[in-house]
């Protein structure tokens, strides 16, 4: 439960000390370390992939949207199964007899899109924009051809495609991936537009209002972005969206908030040891020991092995000079026979004074 200047302490740690490290240690370290990066990988990976975002929602509205004249073909009857190859070599012999042929040209799109052969993606449905004359059928051209684009991090193209697909048809998932795209280039203000579009549609869910907060604080408005963020707490029920929300707060220093955010997810049933020790860190922030205590007696009561608990639970000793509490800490570490560098650190510093 670090935040930014936490991390980058332990980071000077580590360049300042990284001789006296023994290889066990140093190879410790580089587990640790990869661990963390896959969590915080795992925590922003979905937000960070547009074709994932928007896939499912694709295979469940675009072909309602579509004329069913071709609905009954085999070729998209595999296509809604997710036998994509299947489907490709199906349409491309159905094509020839269809009355639509752009609207195979689609579905061909799609399932090349979906295999990521995308020499063939780009082909079908450049297809479809140059010989459909149908308004729907291009809007989807379009917005495969920027969720193409942007699975191979050409935002810009990506953006003038999904603009152009904007522009035919009101689609929430193409101005959802707009706002997307503007933030993958570190661009919130731009961004923020498109997030408060699909909320004012009706359709936002819990992971539109956190980027939208999030838009608002990076651009400035911080009254708005907490306002924003509060309302999806009292709206949704996602433990994932406290979650994050819980880490943000914590980022800023806003430790009242992130304590919020734990009590919430312990209302819906979340208890689990990650959470306590979120609420037992920020009640320690806040200097509300008795509830941090507390905390973290259930914590060791549960785990006495997690180092990343003792870690916290001696920082926060030393920062109340809570001299007794900190001696019988130390004494369980010895016991327990725990080794890390940062503990072994803090052990160090905490019995020098």
């Amino acid at each position: 439960m670090f935040n930014a200047g936490s991390w980058n302490s332990l980071y000077t740690w580590l360049v300042e000390n990284h001789h006296q490290l023994t290889e066990r240690e140093k190879s410790y370290w580089m587990e640790y370390l990869a661990e963390q990066n896959q969590k915080v990988l795992e925590l922003w990976s979905e937000r960070l992939e547009l074709l994932d975002e928007v896939k499912e929602k694709l295979m469940a509205k675009a072909p309602l949207l579509f004329k069913t004249g071709d609905e009954n073909l085999r070729g998209i009857q595999y296509f809604h199964l997710g036998l994509y190859d299947k489907a490709i070599e199906t349409l491309l012999q159905e094509i020839d007899a269809s009355q639509q042929p752009t609207r195979i040209y689609l579905y061909l799109g799609y399932s090349f899109l979906y295999l990521n052969k995308g020499e063939q993606t780009n082909e079908y449905f450049l297809n479809v924009v140059h010989r459909s004359l149908d308004p729907l059928e291009k809007h989807f051209a379009f917005l495969g051809l920027g969720l193409h684009a942007g699975r191979n991090d050409k935002i810009e193209q990506a953006i003038i495609y999904l603009e152009k697909a904007e522009s035919l048809l009101f689609n929430t998932d193409v101005v959802y991936n707009l706002g997307i795209c503007y933030l993958l280039l570190e661009m919130p203000s731009h961004a923020l537009s498109y997030f408060a579009k699909v909320i004012q549609s009706g359709e936002g869910d819990g992971e539109t209002y956190y980027w939208l907060g999030k838009c608002y604080l990076d651009s400035g408005n911080r009254t708005q972005g907490m306002e924003t963020w509060y309302q999806a707490i009292r709206q949704f029920e996602s433990s994932e969206l406290l979650r994050s929300l819980a880490m943000e707060f914590e980022e800023k220093e806003i430790f009242p908030c992130a304590v919020y955010c734990y009590e919430r997810l312990k209302d819906l049933g979340d208890d689990t040891l990650p959470v306590i020790h979120g609420l037992a860190w920020n009640y320690g922030l806040m200097d509300e020991r008795e509830k941090s205590l507390q905390c973290f007696h259930e914590l060791f009561t549960e785990e006495k092995q997690e180092i990343n608990f003792w870690i916290s639970y001696l920082w926060l000793l030393d920062k109340w000079k809570e001299e007794t509490l900190l001696n019988e800490a130390i004494a369980e570490i010895n016991k327990l026979n725990l080794s890390h560098p940062l503990l072994k650190k803090a052990v160090s510093e905490a019995g020098n004074k």
